[in-house]
């Protein structure tokens, strides 16, 4: 009541601004006054009587610039930080993880990115997946600090991790069940047409194959109908897919005629260009060619005329014919060019 009889209205509505020097003014007029709480807040227009006594409080046992110094808001309870020193704290700068704790977070990457030389050819993903995986075991802002990536950009594909495409994983799901239909004999070109057709006959957007690639890619579906091991061609296997076994040894020296002989096919080109084939027993004693065949198909008949010709030559001989098969032999070629001239 006093502070509306001496101010008005306006007094109350509109209260003076709480400075340091407001609070140094006051604290000072009372004690050189002698004046009473009220009477002080009555004098300055302040109403709040309790802030006027720790004021002069705080000015008797730490002096006046404790009042300079003193802000605005509670005090804080059971050590907790104020709005201030909490700003302080986020605007220092940060402190980067330890030498040693660089080292591990960017060795367990390295060990989870095995088919990566160096971080920075890592693809976001990469990173960012790995992160997730290590999120337990270090801290977050650790990871980002040592490997090359933003927060940002980590925060957006844990969102995809989390949250993924429904499209993609439907797509997903058509790849594997067509590539799971074709017995995984359909690669990407292949597969990609039974996709698109599929998407057109239930009326959606076809996908692209560039897009059906990586999703094959990522899943590690691969055609395994043809690959350089089954079109690899092998002559020393027989029928049953079995070599047999090499009784030479690499030991192509002999002192005795018709003791071992080898024989072997290459693939040479005629002058107008058509593919021919040659076949020639040779006697390693001697180094005599004995027989030899010529065709422009390597079947088995072309494969068994050398042979038979020399069955013909060794009853005249004396000698009795073992037969073994073995790949130790190499032939010169321009020898055998001359004799297609």
């Amino acid at each position: 009541m006093g502070i509306y009889a001496r101010f008005g209205k306006g007094s109350l509505l509109n209260p003076p601004k709480v400075t340091g020097d407001f609070r140094l003014n006051l604290v000072k007029w009372k004690q050189e006054n002698l004046a009473s709480i009220s009477e002080t807040c009555i004098h300055f227009g302040y109403r709040s009587p309790g802030s006027v006594y720790q004021w002069e409080c705080l000015y008797n046992k730490q002096g006046p610039q404790a009042l300079l110094r003193l802000r605005r808001g509670r005090k804080p309870k059971n050590g907790q930080t104020t709005r201030q020193e909490s700003r302080q704290a986020s605007s220092a700068p940060k402190t980067e993880p330890s030498l040693t704790k660089r080292k591990l977070i960017v060795k367990d990457t390295t060990r989870c990115l095995k088919k990566i030389d160096s971080l920075e050819k890592a693809s976001k993903k990469g990173l960012a997946q790995v992160i997730y995986d290590l999120k337990a075991k270090y801290l977050l802002k650790d990871l980002i600090d040592a490997l090359p990536i933003s927060m940002s950009t980590y925060q957006y594909w844990q969102n995809r991790f989390e949250h993924p495409d429904e499209d993609e994983e439907e797509l997903k799901a058509v790849i594997k069940g067509l590539f799971n239909y074709y017995q995984a004999k359909y690669g990407v070109r292949r597969l990609s047409t039974q996709i698109r057709d599929y998407y057109r006959l239930i009326g959606k957007k076809t996908p692209n194959h560039k897009r059906i690639q990586r999703l094959m890619h990522e899943m590690g579906l691969k055609c395994i109908k043809y690959n350089r091991r089954v079109r690899k061609y092998d002559s020393s296997k027989g029928p049953n897919g079995k070599k047999a076994k090499n009784k030479l040894n690499r030991r192509f020296m002999s002192n005795r005629k018709y003791q071992k002989m080898v024989c072997d096919i290459t693939e040479l080109k005629a002058h107008d260009g058509r593919k021919v084939y040659l076949e020639i027993i040779k006697d390693l004693a001697t180094n005599q060619l004995l027989t030899w065949s010529i065709s422009q198909h390597p079947n088995l008949q072309f494969a068994l005329d050398p042979l038979q010709q020399l069955l013909k030559q060794l009853p005249h001989t004396g000698y009795q014919l073992t037969l073994h098969t073995d790949q130790g032999w190499h032939y010169q070629h321009r020898a055998w060019r001359k004799l297609l001239r």
